[in-house]
């Protein structure tokens, strides 16, 4: 019987492929506000800032045996602090940090010792980038967030740190010109693959992976 993995996701073409070349190995539940173009997956439709049906979503799969669960939901919104919006402000901390930290404190109770719980977040939680400070509040505050949890619990946490990932997604929300390339060195997806699957297989065992 193959091992079960939880999702979270918000960036399209980076998880379907990660989701594409998983498949065969693990049962994935994929949790997201859109339904991705995947076939045999179980998919759930949840506004992960919709903090009330967090609830009725982990007890749905409260008994389901995981052997890892991966964090990937965030949202970023680039321009000078003046210029944001507050409920900007308010989107970003939710989704970013107050999300994932209500998602894990309600299903623990639940997972093994084995589980494996995975954020893969942002070498942005590291550094400082001007029209950057609420994405990066967030960054740093889950990292944070993570680093105290693999002191706290049985399990195993991992945070796995790309730098620039070329995606749609990631510009969508930008006001300001950031010419990222210039001075953002790329990672490819498939060096976020490698670190994964290490990290499901035992390879990797560091908390923190900068890629």
């Amino acid at each position: 019987m193959k091992p079960n993995i939880l999702i979270t996701w918000i960036s399209a073409w980076i998880w379907n492929y990660l989701a594409e070349n998983l498949k065969n190995e693990f049962n994935i539940y994929w949790v997201s506000r859109r339904n991705p173009d995947i076939e045999n997956i179980n998919f759930q439709s949840l506004d992960l800032t919709n903090f009330g049906k967090i609830d009725n979503y982990i007890e749905s799969i409260k008994n389901i045996d995981f052997d890892a669960l991966i964090f990937n939901a965030w949202v970023g919104f680039f321009d000078k602090i003046e210029n944001m919006k507050d409920e900007e402000i308010y989107e970003t901390i939710n989704l970013n940090v107050i999300s994932p930290i209500i998602f894990i404190k309600k299903l623990i109770p639940y997972l093994s010792k084995k589980t494996k719980i995975v954020f893969v977040w942002s070498v942005a939680s590291k550094k400082f980038f001007k029209f950057w400070s609420v994405y990066q509040a967030s960054k740093f505050a889950l990292r944070g967030f993570a680093g105290c949890l693999k002191n706290e619990i049985k399990q195993s946490v991992f945070l796995i740190n790309p730098r620039f990932v070329d995606t749609k997604e990631f510009f969508k929300n930008e006001r300001i010109e950031l010419q990222i390339k210039w001075w953002y060195t790329e990672t490819k997806i498939e060096s976020i693959l490698n670190s994964i699957k290490d990290i499901l297989n035992w390879v990797e065992r560091r908390f923190e992976i900068d890629l």
